[in-house]
């Protein structure tokens, strides 16, 4: 799976594009990916697809012929928003984490300052 940058910067074009080089619809294109017509890989956390200039020239030439898709894959990449959302979660646990530290110490306190003051009035009251 490639994100949008390494897809242009491997010369990939959109199936828009693959369609006005074809004459086709881009959903027309996708189909051919998928059908093994043309080779083809997905972006945008597999839901767009990507190809070739190359790739639908040569369907054009020949559209009886199959491809294999590439069975290569791309070292899984991180979408922004999944980090981010990683890193809010993370933010989220820490922050309730340290209020329930900061509520267990503020009651320990609370407790010990209320059994001190009860030992002075009840001393108080003895004398």
């Amino acid at each position: 799976m490639l994100d949008q940058r390494r897809a242009k910067e491997k010369g990939y074009i959109t199936l828009k594009e693959a369609a006005e080089i074809a004459n086709y619809t881009p959903d027309y294109v996708g189909q051919l990916i998928r059908a093994g017509k043309i080779k083809g890989e997905q972006v945008y956390s597999s839901v767009a697809w990507v190809t070739t200039e190359e790739e639908v020239q040569a369907y054009l030439q020949d559209k009886a012929r199959t491809v294999q898709q590439s069975e290569t894959k791309e070292v899984l990449t991180f979408d922004r928003s999944v980090l981010m959302y990683v890193g809010v979660g993370v933010v989220a646990v820490a922050a309730l984490l340290l209020q329930y530290v900061l509520y267990v110490s503020l009651d320990v306190t609370l407790q010990q300052a209320y059994e001190s003051h009860d030992k002075t009035v009840t001393m108080h009251v003895v004398q």
